[in-house]
């Protein structure tokens, strides 16, 4: 939920992984902020998924996660479409990676200890 988002981000602020599969960039809390204020990132998703989420991270390909407001899971968006706060989504374009931030994030971890010993 958004409440691990806000722990994570009492503990530290923006996270560039740039060489970690297409890159992954966590926005500090600022920015994150500012996105939904201006508008600027999708706060509803529609379509095939309806979720309330935080858009808290992009990669290299174009994809964004976000945190649900409502079951904590982190999902995946990609090849969706956006107008105003609201991303639409169809049966492809969205996954679950973490049934939560923190499994999220370990999984970014464990990502990144493979990438260093390699």
């Amino acid at each position: 939920m958004e409440g691990n988002l806000l722990a994570f981000y009492a503990e530290l602020g923006a996270v560039t992984l740039p060489d970690l599969g297409n890159g992954i960039w966590i926005d500090d809390a600022a920015s994150v902020t500012e996105g939904i204020t201006a508008g600027c990132r999708p706060t509803e998703l529609d379509g095939a998924l309806k979720d309330s989420v935080v858009v808290f991270a992009t990669d290299g390909g174009g994809a964004m996660f976000a945190v649900s407001a409502t079951s904590g899971r982190v999902y995946r968006l990609s090849l969706g479409s956006l107008a105003g706060s609201v991303y639409e989504v169809g049966d492809v374009g969205w996954a679950v990676v973490g049934e939560d931030l923190w499994t999220f994030l370990d999984r970014l971890r464990n990502d990144l200890i493979d990438a260093v010993r390699t």
